[in-house]
Parts: structure tokens; sequence; C-alpha cells
């Protein structure tokens, strides 16, 4: 009986580190995906450019969720490759570092998470972000905000030779 007791937790013991390394691998990969592609993450953001002013992108740090958003989310995204029983990858997710620069835009991480209404400064937020069981598909919803007009889009991108690969977009909602 106690030998049967040994084998059982040394089963629970690997479990549990199969899991962490499973989790620990997707952040990786979400990392990975928002750094490789953040000059696609941040397009059309003449969007928000009304004045013809430079404008500053101010990326947050940490991936979050919108709970609101998260049934549409996960639905489009399983429609898109065709796949069942996703969820929202809600692991502790931490942007380490962008380029100062992309194309016309300068950039900085926002580690504040107070919002406040500034001017030519564009807000962008990472939410919602799914990976398959596979590692395979992923997709993450991009919130743009400028003052009172923001922009809700849903990223997807493919894994292709170790390298994520932009698929499409789709816009969900203007405010």
């Amino acid at each position: 009986m106690v030998g049967n007791f040994k084998y059982l937790a040394l089963f629970a013991l690997f479990l549990s580190c199969f899991s962490c390394q499973n989790r620990e691998r997707k952040v990786q990969l979400a990392n990975e995906l928002i750094t490789e592609n953040l000059s696609v993450l941040l397009d059309n953001l003449d969007y928000f450019n009304i004045s013809n002013d430079s404008l500053t992108v101010g990326v947050y740090q940490y991936v979050g969720e919108i709970k609101s958003d998260q049934k549409i989310v996960i639905e489009k995204f399983q429609n898109k490759f065709n796949l069942n029983d996703e969820k929202i990858f809600n692991e502790y997710i931490k942007i380490e570092k962008i380029p100062k620069k992309i194309g016309n835009y300068s950039l900085f991480l926002d580690t504040d998470n107070t919002f406040q209404k500034r001017n030519n400064i564009v807000k962008v937020s990472f939410v919602n972000f799914i990976i398959s069981r596979n590692n395979q598909y992923a997709s993450v919803e991009v919130i743009k905000s400028l003052g009172n007009g923001t922009k809700f889009e849903i990223y997807y991108f493919k894994q292709i030779d170790g390298k994520w690969v932009f698929d499409s977009k789709e816009l969900i909602g203007l405010g």
C-alpha cells in the first residue's frame, strides 16, 4: 500500500512540473509573439492623428484581460482556426522591452496603469491573449486609444517554422 502511495505522489509531482513548464513555455511564446510582431500590432495608428502632429505610443507593460470581451474573442478564435475548447491564457505576461521607435512613432513602455488623458499619446493595451493547446495558433486583442477614441481589434497568428506569422486581423469595435 505504501509503495502505491509513493508512485501516486511521484506521478502528481511529475504532472505539476510538466504543467509549470507548459505555462512557462506559453508565457515565452506570448512574449515572442508580441515582440516579433509589434509593428503589425501597432498598425493604423494614423486613425488617431487628426492634427498631423507626431504621435507617441505608450504600450502597457502587462498583458491583461477584459472579461466582457472574452466570450466573443474566444468564439472568433475558435471559428477562425476551427478549434474547440480554447480559453484565454490568463497567466502573468510582462512585456520586458520594446523598440524606441517604429516607423514615425516614438514608443515607450507604460508602467503607470492609471488612465490619464494626454494629447498625442496613443495608449496601447494587449488583452485576452489566446494560444491554442498545440501552441500553433494565437490571437491577442489590441486596444488602441487616444482621448475619447478607441479601437478594439483581434490579431490572429500562426506559428510557422518556429516563428509567429501574422494571419489576419478583425475589428470588433470603435469607441
